[in-house]
Parts: structure tokens; C-alpha cells; sequence
């Protein structure tokens, strides 16, 4: 099975059409999306152009959790998990946070096949903490706000099957 997993999108919807555009991306079975997608708006380009099921976890930017809900109803291949999503896709055990120190702490002692995180804006596409990769997809928006730079936009499409991941970049 392959699984897009994205972060940070910031409302940068051209960004996110271009993926949703991408072959690539729709070839995957499920999504993950690890927070920061900031507007509730977000959930209907996703939902719109997006038909397999999708799982998010909030980040600190995503405020109005009343709207995301409300909005989710209307899609229902998503699924809003608060804070944190902990499940099985293809037989692989995989949770998302939207902070690294937190997603590093289920890494650490969770026993999940992969634990995905957000929020830093940093790709991290191979590492591993005791037998569970631990990824960061970096971000939609494209821009660092710690060191005010662009960078590059990124997402990630993990192979369950090799637990190896394909770093996609617009």
C-alpha cells in the first residue's frame, strides 16, 4: 500500500492543487496529514480532490476545530483526529503528532512501524528510532518562518510493503 503524507500546508492552496493533481498522489490508497492545514477550507480541496481516506492530526495552527469538524461531515473519507492518530493501514502500525518532541516520544516507546510528525518544517525521510521510521514530510507551504527562507515544498509517499518512503518535491 502507498500512503501520501503531507504537513503544513498553511492555506497554501496552489501548492496543495498542485499535488492533488499529481498522478503520483493519486495513486496512493490513504493520506496522512500531519497538521497545519490552518483554514477549514483546506478539508474541502482535500475532500473535492481526494477520494480515498484521509486521516489528520491538528497542529498548533489549526484553531477552529468546531469549523474542521462541521466541515468533515461533508467528506466522508475524512477524519479529523485531534491531536494525535494512532492506527493500522496495510498491517503496519502508524501514529502522527504534529510535534516532533511528541512523536519522538511514540517513536521511542510506542512499537509503531512508522510515527509521522510536522510542525518544524524540516524533511526527514529515513530516519529510525528503535525499528520505527520516523518522518517528517516537511512542508506544503514551501517556507521556513524560523528563518524567514523559502525552501522547498514537500511531501512524502511511504511504501508500506519496504517501509521506504519517495520524497516528492513541487
Amino acid at each position: 500500500m502507498k500512503i501520501a503524507i503531507l504537513s503544513d500546508i498553511h492555506d497554501h492552496v496552489n501548492n496543495l492543487q498542485k499535488v492533488l493533481e499529481m498522478s503520483e498522489f493519486q495513486a496512493t490508497e490513504a493520506m496522512l496529514c500531519c497538521g497545519d492545514l490552518c483554514s477549514p477550507f483546506i478539508l474541502k480541496l482535500f475532500g473535492q480532490g481526494y477520494s480515498r481516506p484521509i486521516h489528520i492530526a491538528l497542529g498548533n495552527n489549526d484553531g477552529d476545530v468546531a469549523a474542521f469538524i462541521k466541515v468533515s461531515k461533508d467528506y466522508p473519507n475524512i477524519n479529523i483526529h485531534g491531536d494525535y492518530f494512532r492506527g493500522e493501514l496495510a498491517g503496519k502500525s502508524l501514529a502522527m503528532n504534529h510535534y516532533p518532541e511528541k512523536a519522538r516520544i511514540l517513536a521511542e516507546n510506542g512499537g509503531f512501524d512508522v510515527v509521522c510528525y510536522g510542525h518544524n518544517h524540516n524533511l526527514s525521510s529515513n530516519e529510525t528510532i528503535n525499528n520505527t521510521l520516523f518522518i517528517n514530510p516537511g512542508t506544503l507551504m514551501g517556507f521556513h518562518g524560523g528563518s524567514l527562507k523559502t525552501i522547498p515544498a514537500t511531501f512524502l509517499i511511504l511504501d508500506t510493503e519496504t517501509l521506504e518512503t519517495e520524497v516528492f518535491e513541487l
